[in-house]
């Protein structure tokens, strides 16, 4: 199918700017699943041939106009699929306007990350887009940069705490969706594991305790596991493991665990797999994220997909919007989430759903 568009585009049979379609037309005329279509036009965003508008589906890219500025995206790690895809939702945006991203890989180090940051002011750069740590250190560092009149956006972030324009799912509704699910799946003892330290993690955790409440659930203080790590670009796994064998083992064992990203969920079922607990049947799971690997896990993961292309793209009409003279008002665009329900929860003991 990406072929396809890629030709019909290339041979102009959609002119610049024009409508494609939305993907639900695609799969529908193509008879293929949401996730394939979703997979095939990334292919093409990422390639620049189009783009993807909130609500209203895909659009041929506009004719590219010559370079005029510069723009870096620092990311924490390129290893980290959602990096990449508001990375390339970036870069979807910024040819239209002129715009050479240059990606910044701090390659799994927070030293190296904030380094990048602190030297922007200095290295050439008008503007930048930045994946969000979600520490002190990172806050402070945004903080001087911003200081010097130097343009930013900040993705995966709510901004109490940063004066700065920013771009997030709604990562609220998101744990709403979770909470609602599994209390209507008759889940009563539920459990939540996640890095609590995050705003965008906070903002889950309050969606699905609200949820939980409204159906007359209530979650435990003591059954909120909070990984937060040190250092939030390390290998974490080992803390994830403990945390999640400890919560199993306990005798009053949670039958559903809210995981606060889908790399926390893939620990869980290591886990489960270790203490001989089958997933649906003894403990429900659901993630967040939506990443490549959740729909390879046995059962496939039920989980929130965030749209991090959109938020790329978002993020860089934000900030042309300051390169361009206008407001650098710490505005939020909030873009929602989707649910995607597999394999990996049940009723108590009961079937998938």
């Amino acid at each position: 199918m990406a072929q396809e568009l890629r030709q019909a585009v290339q041979k102009g049979e959609y002119a610049p700017g024009a409508h494609v379609a939305s993907e639900h037309d695609l799969a529908r005329h193509h008879h293929l699943s949401r996730v394939t279509v979703r997979r095939a036009t990334e292919l093409l965003v990422g390639e620049g041939l189009l783009e993807r508008r909130a609500g209203k589906g895909l659009y041929v890219s506009e004719a590219e106009p010559a370079v005029t500025q510069v723009v870096k995206v620092i990311v924490g790690n390129l290893a980290w699929e959602p990096s990449v895809r508001v990375a390339r939702g970036a870069q979807a945006v910024a040819r239209r306007y002129g715009i050479e991203i240059q990606v910044c890989d701090a390659h799994g180090s927070a030293r190296e990350n904030l380094e990048a940051l602190l030297k922007l002011p200095q290295n050439g750069a008008k503007g930048a887009i930045l994946m969000a740590l979600h520490t002190a250190a990172f806050n402070e560092a945004v903080v001087r940069v911003k200081a010097t009149g130097f343009s930013l956006v900040v993705v995966d972030h709510h901004p109490q705490e940063l004066a700065v324009p920013a771009v997030v799912a709604d990562n609220y509704q998101g744990g709403v969706l979770v909470g609602c699910h599994l209390a209507g799946l008759g889940h009563r003892r539920l459990a939540f594991v996640g890095d609590c330290a995050a705003s965008t993690v906070r903002a889950r955790l309050d969606g699905f305790r609200d949820a939980l409440a409204d159906a007359g659930v209530v979650l435990p203080r003591g059954s909120v596991i909070d990984i937060t790590p040190d250092d939030p670009l390390a290998d974490w796994g080992e803390t994830v493991r403990l945390a999640v064998e400890g919560l199993l083992r306990a005798g009053a064992r949670p039958t559903a665990v809210f995981c606060s990203c889908d790399a926390v969920a893939r620990a869980c079922y290591r886990v489960c797999k270790a203490l001989r607990l089958r997933i649906p049947e003894d403990l429900s799971l659901v993630g967040f994220d939506d990443d490549p690997l959740a729909e390879w896990l046995s059962p496939p993961l039920t989980t929130v997909r965030q749209p991090f292309a959109e938020m790329g793209q978002a993020a860089m009409r934000l900030l042309q919007g300051q390169l361009a003279g206008c407001s650098a008002a710490p505005d939020t665009v909030t873009l929602p989430v989707e649910w995607v329900g597999r394999g990996s929860t049940a009723a108590p003991g009961g079937r998938a759903g």
